[in-house]
């Protein structure tokens, strides 16, 4: 009983991480502006394809986090 309990929890674990994290599922959205002044900006730089937006990397140290952020500079 608990060995199919155990199964049933690992599948939808499996479904869900699939469901979001699949190809065009989950997207983070590119800001604006840095997000605060506990962030630090790393030297990472890359063009999204999709947009052909020139984005900066900022990072947060205390939660490990990463936000991209639209930059003016080709």
């Amino acid at each position: 009983m608990i060995g199919l309990m155990l199964w049933l929890a690992v599948m939808s674990a499996i479904v869900l991480v699939w469901f979001f994290f699949r190809q065009g599922g989950y997207k983070r959205a590119a800001l604006s502006a840095p997000p605060g002044p506990d962030w630090i900006k790393t030297d990472e730089r890359f063009v999204d394809p999709s947009s052909g937006e020139t984005l900066d990397v900022w990072f947060q140290p205390r939660t490990g986090e990463r936000a991209y952020v639209r930059t003016d500079r080709k």
